[in-house]
This record gives structure tokens, C-alpha cells and sequence, in this order.
């Protein structure tokens, strides 16, 4: 670990408290000059850090750069070993973590975070506008236990779901809704998308990784063209809070709540549910009642009468989205 990844790590640690540069110098085991050329780079990458003379420094508290010790420092003691990568600018987070899983030996639960995205990606090949500074991109790769059925894939994404909608209003008291299978909203504008893959073996039909994306608006402005997209515009929230939220949400969905639980939770945040909406299915346009969403996470809608499951596709709320 560099010098200036110390330093970084011991402001972090300390955001309500100055310290000095000797004190820091000490604890690393540098020279004073050393910590100072540390923290003139940190602010060269976009720290804000106070410094006063016979005070110290100190990480502002509204400097939100995205960093893992940021991020760490919130997580839970069960993910407080996780591997954390920063990234300022990459493709897709999703896109990295199958070149790393392609070339590495990953830890469960490796979480690949971005400042920007020049070709985020979403569901049925769509994309995801990921500007710089304006969002949190991130994902999660872990390895689902010889339990796993290759059934409750969709369940991935519930879950993930889940943990978005309970991260946001546990960070920022905000109430958003799930539209299903993979979308947040709040009001009615898209504020987060989901995407998650998974590496399969076909012929035992095991699933050998999981790859979980996530990308949530949070000041990010649009000019229009995008009249369903919107963001969060929290007051006083830290991207790296809300980061360590999701991914602390996201591993107790998957490893300490019942499916039942989730879906509960799922359903609790729906959208659709009792609604009218409109789908199309092989080629064929539909008009329906949504009702349901059953233990695989399939959508259950009334179509005149004739009771459809729904395992994939874009279901529109009628007049709406």
C-alpha cells in the first residue's frame, strides 16, 4: 500500500477529528514531507482535506470522492475483508469483473466501483448513462454455494432489488418502488437499473459465478431525452454510504433472509402489483392485470382471464413508463 493510500485510510478513519502530520508520519513510519506530498495529491485527486496549523488535517466532511476506505469502514464485520477496487473511469464494472473472473482468482464478494462508465450496460442490451461524479456504478461478484438451483437466478436480482430500495431509505429516509424485474424508481422516474450474468457450466447447469451490477442515479442531470430517467437528490449523502449500504443489504439478502422474506420485501416495494399493464411476448401485444410475483420472482399477470407467468421483458404500468 502506497503512502498516500495510508494517509488516506487514517483521514478516513478520522473524518471528525484533525491530525496532525507528525502524528500521521509516526504511525506510518515516513518522513513529514512524505505525508504532505501525500495529502497534495489526495487533493490533486479531488479530497477535500482542511489543514491548520497546530491542528492537522482533516478529511471534509462533505468530500465525497469514491475511495475503498470510505467504503470499507461502513461495511459490516462479515464484509470488512472484501476486496474493493476503485475505479475512475472504466467501460462497465460489469464488463471488468468477467475479464478479472477470466484471468484471476477472485474472493467472494469482490466489489468493482466506478466514477464513470463509458458504456454502462443494462438488461437486453441496453445502456446506462454513467457520468462522472454524478452516480455510484458498482459491482458485486460472488459464488453462489453447491445449493444454488440454476431456478432462483431471477431471485438474484429480487434480491438485489431489495437491497437498493433498503439501502436508499435507511441512508436517506427516501421511499422508492421496484418496477419489475430490475428497475428503482422514484415518483416516476428510473433512478437505479440492474444488471446481473452469471457464469454457468450448461452441462451440470451450475452456476459458477455471479456478477450483480448496479447503478443508481444520484445528482445526475438529464436533458430530456430521457423522460422516465431521473435521480435521487439526497441531502448530505456520501456515494461511498450508500455503496456500503447496498453491498451490506445486498449480503444479508442473499445469506440471512428466507426467499419468502425477499419476496415479501419485493412485493412490499412493487409497482405493478394490482395494476394494469401492457407487455409484448412473442410478438404479440397484452393488455393485463398484474398479481403476483411468485417464489422464482416471475411476474403474474391476469390477461382477460387467462393467467400468464412472466419470466422476462418489459412490462409497462398502463398509460405510464
Amino acid at each position: 500500500m502506497s503512502t498516500k493510500d495510508k494517509v488516506l485510510k487514517i483521514l478516513e478513519s478520522n473524518r471528525a477529528t484533525p491530525i496532525s502530520g507528525e502524528e500521521m508520519a509516526e504511525r506510518l513510519g515516513v518522513s513529514r514531507t512524505a505525508v504532505w506530498k501525500a495529502v497534495k495529491t489526495l487533493k490533486e485527486e479531488g479530497h477535500t482535506i482542511l489543514s491548520k496549523t497546530n491542528s492537522g488535517y482533516k478529511l471534509d466532511a462533505a468530500s465525497d470522492v469514491l475511495d475503498k476506505w470510505a467504503i470499507a469502514k461502513n461495511l459490516d464485520s462479515d464484509l470488512q475483508a472484501v476486496d474493493i477496487r476503485i475505479y475512475d473511469t472504466i467501460d462497465s464494472t460489469n464488463t471488468e469483473a468477467k475479464r478479472l473472473l477470466a484471468t484471476e482468482d477472485l474472493s467472494n464478494f469482490t466489489l468493482l466501483v466506478a466514477n464513470e462508465q463509458t458504456k454502462g450496460r443494462g438488461r437486453q442490451g441496453k445502456t446506462f448513462a454513467s457520468p462522472k461524479s454524478t452516480g455510484v456504478y458498482f459491482s458485486i461478484v460472488f459464488f453462489p454455494r453447491d445449493t444454488f438451483s440454476y431456478s432462483s437466478f431471477d431471485l438474484v436480482t429480487i434480491k438485489a432489488a431489495v437491497a437498493v430500495v433498503d439501502a436508499i431509505e435507511k441512508t436517506t429516509g427516501t421511499t422508492t418502488d421496484i418496477k419489475w424485474v430490475n428497475d428503482i424508481f422514484l415518483g416516476h422516474k428510473k433512478i437505479c437499473g440492474i444488471l446481473t450474468e452469471a457464469d454457468t457450466d450448461f452441462e451440470s447447469r451450475k452456476v459458477r459465478s455471479i456478477i450483480t451490477g448496479i447503478g443508481i442515479n444520484i445528482t445526475t442531470e438529464f436533458d430530456g431525452s430521457l423522460p422516465a430517467a431521473g435521480s435521487l437528490k439526497p441531502d448530505n449523502l456520501l456515494r461511498s454510504e450508500l455503496v456500503a449500504a447496498v453491498v451490506n443489504a445486498f449480503y444479508h439478502a442473499l445469506y440471512h433472509m428466507t426467499d419468502a422474506e425477499v419476496l415479501e420485501r419485493y412485493k412490499a416495494h412493487s409497482m405493478l402489483l394490482g395494476r394494469d399493464v401492457s407487455f409484448e411476448l412473442n410478438g404479440k401485444k397484452y393488455e393485463a392485470v398484474a398479481k403476483d410475483i411468485n417464489a422464482a420472482g416471475n411476474l403474474i399477470v391476469d390477461a382477460e382471464g387467462t393467467t400468464m407467468t412472466l419470466s422476462s421483458g418489459e412490462v409497462s404500468v398502463k398509460g405510464q413508463f
